[in-house]
C-alpha cells in the first residue's frame, strides 16, 4: 500500500484535504489544507449579528418547545412524521448539485492542492474522495426471507456479510430506484434484519454529475496534463461506520449497541449501530451545528425511540463547533453510555476542530495498510473504472507518449528506409564496377568491326525491303485506289465517300456528297474520272451534292516483274513442273534458264543420255521446245480441294462467272494426292496460259498457278507426271 495519502471531504462548496504518511512506528497528519466557495465570496453578509438586525425586530427566542404526539411504539421501522421531513429531504439534493443544476466544479482547488503536496515533496500522493451525504443517494433493499438463508450469518469485523450477489442486488435496486444508476458507482453495506426476517441492505448511489466526478471528468479532458491519482470515492456513512468499528473494536457477534452523531454545519448525521453492523442511518438536514445541544439531543433520542433501540451502549460523536458541549449535553441524555469522541482517535484529531477533517482523515486511512483501520472499512468505491488512473503513470498526458510513439515509429519508418536505400545503392555500385572491367576487357578494334558489320547489313536489308517494295507494286491496287481517291479528296475538302464499289478488274464506283457542285468536278478531272450522276438536295438550308463518280485504277506492273515473268515463261516452255505466278512464286532455277530441262536431254527411243547442253545448237533447242509443246496442254488451276463436293460448286461458280465456250472450265483429280483441281481453259502452250492469267488477273483469285496436262485426256502417265511436278506446289495446294 501507499507510503503516504491524500484524503479529502468534499461538501456543498468546500475542500478539507489531510495528508497522512504513514512509518512503521506510526501513522501521522503532514498538513491540512482547506478551500471553498465561501472564501471567494469575501465579507460577512448582512445581519450576521443579532445587533445588526434592523430596529423594531425583535429577535426569536432559541428555546423552542414542541409536543408530539401518542408514542407510536418503539419497534416500528417506518420513520415518525416521515411525510413532514419528506419535503426536507428532498430539497437537500439540491446541495450536490442535482440534474438540472450545474455541479461545483473544484479543479482550480485540486491543481493547487495538488501543487502544495508537490512543494512539500510529495508530489502526485494517491487520492481518497468522500463526498457528503447530500451527494449521495441512499435507498433500503429489503430481501424475502425466501431469498435469504434461513440461519442468521456470523458477524465479522465487517459487520453482516451481503445477503445477496452484487447482480441480484443492482436488479432489485433497479425496480425500486427512480433515478439513473451505474453499477460501478453504487456500495452496499449491510444491515440487521427486520422484526419479521427481512435482511436489509443499504444502496449507496453516486449521482451522476456530482462534484468529483464532474471535476474528474474536465482534468481528462485536459489532455496536456494527467489526472490525478484517484483511487477511492467513499461515502460518510460507510466511511464513518468502518471508523466506528476501529475505536470500538468489538467482538463480532456483541449486542451491544452504538449511537455515531456527526453535526455539521450544513447538517447532521445518524446511525444507529448494533455490534458491528448498521441498524439504521439517518440524515438530518435540518438539524446543524448551529442548533442547540438540547435540541440535537432530543432529535436523537426521539429516533432511538422510533427505531427501538433500547438500552445504548455507547455514544460516538463528532461536532463542528462547541463539540464539549455537545458532548456534555449528550452525556446528561445518555449517562449510562459510553462516550467517544472520534476526533481524538484519529491521527492528528486533536489538532483541529473542524468536524470536515474528521472525514478526510478517515478517506485517507482507507488508502494506508494500517492494521488498527484498514480491516474495518466496509468494501464501498462509488469510483468507475473509467475514473482509476493506471498504476503506471506518465508525467504527463496521454498524448504526449501517442506523439512520441508516432515519432519513434516515423524515425525508425527513415532509418530502415535510409538503410535500404544504402544497400540498393551498394548492389548498382558493385554491378557498374562489373560492368566497368568487363568494357575494359572488350577490344575497341574488334567492337567497332562488329558496329560496322551491323550497320552494312543494315543498309543491305534497307535494300532488300526497296526492291521487294518496288517488286509487289500492283498487287494492293483496291488499296493502293482508294489511298489516291481519299487523297485527292482530303485535299479538296468538302467531299465524303458514302460507298466504294468495284465495278471491273480496272475501275471502282464512287457514291459520295460535296458541299460544292466545282469540287465534283475537280476531283473527276484530277482522277481521271467520269461523273456518271449529280443530285442537288437541302437539308437545313445547306446545300448539298450527291455523286456517282467512275474511277480508273493503275494496273501498271513494274518492269521487274514483267522481266521476272519472262524468264519465268522461258523456264517453263523448257520445264514440265507447275508453274505459280505471283510474287510469292519461288525464284528461277538457273539450271532450267540457261538450257533445256533434264527430262528432255534423254533419247526417247534408246534412253542413251543426249548430248550436253552446250554441244545443242541454237536451232535443235528451238526444235525440241516446239516439239515439247505441241504434245502438251495447259490449264490454269483456281482452287485444289479435298472434297469432289467442293471441287464441283467452285467450278460451278467459275462457269457462270467466265464465258464457258472460249475457256472451258474442268475438275480433274490427282491420283498422287488425291486432291481435285478445278482448271480454267485448255492451252496448247505456255505463253497462251501466262497471256490469259495476266489479262484475267482481277477475275483470277490471286493464287491461281499453272498445270501442264499431257495428252487430250490426260493419260494415265502424264498425269501422273502432272501430279508429280504439281505436287512441288505445296503453297498452292494448301491455299486454295
Amino acid at each position: 500500500m501507499s507510503a503516504h495519502a491524500l484524503g479529502i471531504m468534499v461538501s456543498a462548496d468546500a475542500l478539507h484535504a489531510v495528508l497522512l504518511e504513514r512509518t512503521d512506528e506510526e501513522t501521522s497528519v503532514q498538513f491540512r489544507w482547506s478551500s471553498g466557495s465561501s472564501d471567494a465570496r469575501g465579507g460577512d453578509l448582512p445581519f450576521e449579528e443579532p445587533g445588526d438586525m434592523t430596529p423594531d425586530v425583535e429577535e426569536e427566542s432559541d428555546d423552542v418547545t414542541i409536543q408530539f404526539g401518542d408514542d407510536g411504539g418503539g419497534g416500528s421501522d417506518d420513520m415518525f412524521m416521515g411525510s413532514e421531513f419528506d419535503d426536507i429531504d428532498g430539497g437537500s439534493e439540491a446541495l450536490g448539485g442535482d440534474e438540472g443544476g450545474e455541479a461545483w466544479n473544484f479543479q482550480v482547488e485540486l491543481d493547487n492542492l495538488l501543487d502544495e503536496c508537490a512543494e512539500r515533496g510529495y508530489e502526485d500522493p494517491e487520492i481518497a474522495f468522500c463526498s457528503s451525504t447530500s451527494q449521495i443517494d441512499d435507498v433500503e433493499l429489503r430481501l424475502p426471507p425466501d431469498e435469504t438463508d434461513a440461519e442468521e450469518a456470523e458477524e465479522t469485523e465487517h459487520g453482516l456479510p451481503l445477503p445477496a450477489s452484487r447482480s441480484t442486488l443492482l436488479d432489485m435496486l433497479e425496480e425500486q430506484y427512480e433515478g439513473e444508476a451505474d453499477g460501478e458507482r453504487v456500495g452496499f453495506v449491510p444491515m440487521h434484519r427486520t422484526g419479521d426476517g427481512y435482511q436489509r441492505v443499504l444502496a449507496l448511489i453516486a449521482r451522476p454529475g456530482g462534484p468529483v466526478l464532474s471535476t474528474l471528468d474536465s482534468m481528462q479532458d485536459q489532455t496536456l496534463s494527467r489526472s490525478p491519482q484517484t483511487r477511492l470515492l467513499d461515502a460518510e456513512v460507510s466511511l464513518y461506520l468502518g471508523l466506528a468499528r476501529s475505536v470500538l473494536q468489538l467482538p463480532p457477534g456483541t449486542p451491544e449497541k452504538t449511537i455515531f452523531v456527526r453535526s455539521g454545519t450544513d447538517d447532521t448525521l445518524v446511525l444507529f449501530i448494533e455490534g458491528n453492523t448498521l441498524r439504521q442511518s439517518e440524515h438530518l438536514p435540518e438539524l446543524t451545528a448551529e442548533d442547540s445541544a438540547e435540541t440535537i439531543c432530543s432529535r436523537v433520542l426521539l429516533l432511538q425511540d422510533e427505531y427501538g433501540m433500547g438500552q445504548v451502549q455507547h455514544l460516538m460523536l463528532v461536532a463542528e463547533e462547541d463539540e464539549e458541549v455537545l458532548a456534555s449535553a449528550f452525556k446528561s441524555y445518555f449517562s449510562t453510555a459510553e462516550l467517544h469522541v472520534l476526533r481524538s482517535h484519529l491521527p492528528g484529531g486533536d489538532d483541529t476542530d473542524a468536524e470536515a477533517y474528521v472525514g478526510a482523515t478517515g478517506a485517507a486511512l482507507r488508502l494506508l495498510d494500517d492494521a488498527a483501520f484498514a480491516p474495518h472499512f466496509q468494501p464501498v468505491n462509488l469510483l468507475a473504472k473509467e475514473y482509476v488512473p493506471s498504476r503506471l503513470r506518465l508525467p504527463v498526458g496521454w498524448p504526449v507518449p501517442a506523439m512520441l510513439t508516432l515519432l519513434a515509429i516515423a524515425t525508425l519508418g527513415f532509418v530502415w528506409l535510409y538503410f535500404v536505400n544504402a544497400s540498393t545503392i551498394s548492389e548498382k555500385r558493385t554491378a557498374l564496377r562489373a560492368l566497368e572491367q568487363k568494357v575494359n576487357q572488350v577490344d575497341q578494334e574488334a567492337l567497332q568491326r562488329r558496329i560496322d558489320s551491323m550497320k552494312a547489313m543494315t543498309t543491305e536489308y534497307a535494300a532488300a525491303n526497296k526492291t521487294i517494295g518496288g517488286l509487289l507494286q500492283g498487287s494492293n491496287k483496291w488499296s493502293s485506289g482508294l489511298a489516291t481517291v481519299t487523297g485527292q479528296m482530303n485535299d479538296l475538302r468538302g467531299l465524303t465517300i458514302n460507298q466504294w464499289s468495284p465495278q471491273s478488274g480496272t475501275e471502282v464506283t464512287i457514291l459520295g456528297r460535296s458541299n460544292d457542285r466545282s469540287k465534283v468536278v475537280e476531283l473527276a478531272q484530277r482522277l481521271d474520272g467520269r461523273i456518271l450522276g449529280l443530285t442537288f438536295t437541302e437539308t437545313r438550308d445547306v446545300s448539298l451534292y450527291d455523286f456517282e463518280l467512275t474511277v480508273p485504277l493503275d494496273t501498271t506492273k513494274p518492269e521487274a516483274i514483267e522481266y521476272w515473268r519472262e524468264q519465268r515463261g522461258e523456264q517453263l516452255a523448257a520445264g514440265t513442273e507447275a508453274v505459280d505466278v505471283g510474287p510469292d512464286a519461288p525464284a528461277p532455277d538457273s539450271s532450267t534458264t540457261t538450257g533445256p530441262s533434264t527430262t528432255a536431254q534423254a533419247s526417247p527411243g534408246t534412253g542413251a543420255p543426249a548430248a550436253p547442253p552446250e554441244a545443242e545448237s541454237t536451232g535443235d533447242a528451238q526444235a525440241r521446245r516446239d516439239t515439247l509443246d505441241a504434245s502438251s496442254v495447259w490449264t490454269v488451276v483456281v482452287a485444289s480441294v479435298l472434297e469432289s463436293a467442293a471441287a464441283e460448286e467452285t467450278a460451278r461458280r467459275f462457269r457462270e462467272r467466265l464465258d464457258g465456250g472460249s475457256h472451258p472450265v474442268q475438275v480433274r483429280h490427282s491420283p498422287e494426292n488425291g486432291r481435285y483441281r478445278v482448271g480454267i481453259g485448255r492451252f496448247v502452250s505456255v505463253q497462251n496460259a501466262l497471256a490469259m492469267l495476266q489479262d484475267m488477273s482481277g477475275t483470277l483469285p490471286e493464287g491461281a498457278w499453272l498445270l501442264k496436262m499431257t495428252g487430250e485426256d490426260a493419260d494415265p502417265a502424264s498425269a501422273g507426271a502432272a501430279a508429280s511436278t504439281s505436287s512441288d506446289q505445296p503453297d498452292a495446294e494448301r491455299s486454295v
